[in-house]
């Protein structure tokens, strides 16, 4: 059975190390797991509920769509102003509509943050995630200090794998679990 991994890239800067990290994270999935990077989060309109009608957005539809479709979600956000990223937080807002249909309802999430403080974007994270319907994985979350990662290689950098892997073996596990509950 393939276990389907939605990794939303919380920044957009093109030389994000959020979206770096999501590149690392999709290569240290275990076999049996795809990885669909969503990198486009701010492509999405601003969250206004006269805008959420069917048909919804393009962009929304796709998100609606790649996280539906999901068994776990993987959040990667910097810290802006001490908290998510204000892209994650709009989709996480669009993912939770219609009221009731939330593309985030039951499946596990987990949260990586590479900034100066990483606790209040992962605790925010987790309560946006809770409202939308997800189940964040408490003890799932990589977060790295920004200073730690400068100049380094990610992809080869072992304390990065090391978060990440655990992270996204986590993730597979309970969405393992959950469909075995099902």
């Amino acid at each position: 059975m393939t276990t389907k991994l939605a990794v939303l890239v919380g920044s957009p800067r093109s030389a994000s190390i959020h979206r770096r990290l999501a590149d690392v994270a999709a290569g240290l999935a275990p076999e049996g797991t795809e990885v669909e990077i969503v990198d486009y989060l701010d492509t999405l309109p601003f969250y206004n509920e006269d805008q959420d009608i069917e048909p919804a957005p393009e962009a929304v539809q796709r998100l609606r769509t790649q996280l539906g479709e999901a068994d776990a979600a993987l959040l990667l956000s910097p810290a802006n102003n001490g908290t998510l990223s204000a892209v994650l937080k709009n989709a996480i807002d669009w993912a939770s509509r219609p009221y009731g249909q939330s593309s985030l309802s039951g499946k596990p999430v987990a949260v990586s943050s590479a900034a100066h403080n990483t606790s209040t974007v992962v605790e925010h994270t987790h309560l946006a995630v809770t409202i939308a319907g997800g189940l964040p994985l408490a003890d799932a979350s990589a977060t790295f200090a920004l200073a730690e990662l400068d100049g380094v290689d990610l992809s080869t950098h072992q304390p990065v794998g090391t978060a990440l892997q655990a992270t996204v073996d986590a993730l597979v596990h309970a969405a393992a679990a959950a469909t075995a509950a099902a």
